[in-house]
């Protein structure tokens, strides 16, 4: 009885991680429907960029026609400081810069529980208002 409770904890608690990696990490087809996002929520925004030389944090690089500069997606982690009656969400970075998003862009998606962890230090923190 007990080795047949510790087997199916541990078929248990392997499934259950490995099903959230999935939802992190794996691609999902997304709808043009708007996110149901609220103040504070953590956000990861796809930016394309264009440059002679990609950064380290670049993925999805290509070359462009002539050969002379890179065309690539870097994952920019932000967080949601405020929604607006319109559908528009006001973003915050790193930085303390503002940015509206449309919230049905296909680019941006909110942060699951791995990748929050894994860049807890990269997301800006809120300033609570006084």
């Amino acid at each position: 009885m007990v080795t047949l409770l510790v087997l199916f904890s541990a078929i248990g608690s392997t499934l259950f991680f490995a099903l959230l990696v999935a939802h992190d990490f794996l691609p999902t087809i997304r709808t043009a429907a708007r996110m149901n996002v609220q103040v504070g929520d953590a956000i990861v925004y796809r930016k394309q960029k264009v440059s002679t030389r990609p950064g380290p944090r670049a993925y999805a690089v290509r070359p462009a026609g002539q050969g002379d500069t890179y065309s690539y997606f870097v994952d920019k982690f932000w967080t949601v400081e405020n929604v607006l009656r319109d559908g528009r969400i006001v973003v915050m970075t790193r930085t303390k810069k503002h940015h509206y998003l449309r919230s049905d862009d296909p680019n941006l998606r909110k942060a699951g529980l791995i990748v929050r962890l894994r860049y807890r230090n990269r997301f800006p923190e809120l300033l609570e208002a006084a």
